[in-house]
């Protein structure tokens, strides 16, 4: 597994884009839904499982490098993972805030399915969807981000 690790790295950082677009596009459909008194369409409902879908796989694909990038490098040994900002960064604000992202996401997909009034609907789809996307920004590992933690904004395979 250790010689893919390269190929889930890659697949994680080219999915984080079409994350980003999905969330973008539940939170437009939402927002032109609720100010527009529209109907809450199935195209919305599919748009939103598109997103969670990609979560859902971004999650494998964090989880599967977690295991082997933390454990197998050592990033929890020494208990200073809290005073090194790269440790801190990886063990602590990436993985918990996409942890909490992606359950706003299944939190607002579940408003999907609910049988409620449009109206709600898109509000509380917006207001989930929207707190998710701005967690997914904050702790994306953008290029140039302090601390030694940034990766390529275009990412490129090195296997």
């Amino acid at each position: 597994m250790q010689s893919s690790i390269p190929y889930v790295l890659y697949l994680h950082s080219i999915l984080r884009y079409l994350i980003l677009l999905f969330a973008v596009i539940v939170v437009v459909q939402s927002l032109v839904g609720m100010m527009g008194k529209k109907k809450f369409k199935s195209s919305n409902k599919q748009t939103a499982l598109v997103l969670l879908i990609c979560c859902d796989l971004q999650l494998l694909f964090g989880l599967l490098l977690y295991y082997f990038k933390v454990y197998g490098t050592g990033l929890l040994n020494g208990g200073d993972v809290m005073k090194d900002p790269y440790k801190r960064f990886w063990v602590v604000e990436h993985s918990v805030g996409m942890v909490v992202a992606i359950i706003l996401v299944h939190m607002g997909y579940t408003i999907a399915k609910k049988n409620m009034d449009d109206d709600r609907k898109f509000k509380r789809m917006f207001w989930f969807i929207f707190i998710a996307l701005a967690i997914f920004v904050a702790t994306i590992p953008w290029e140039g981000k302090p601390g030694g933690v940034g990766r390529p904004n275009i990412p490129h395979l090195n296997a």
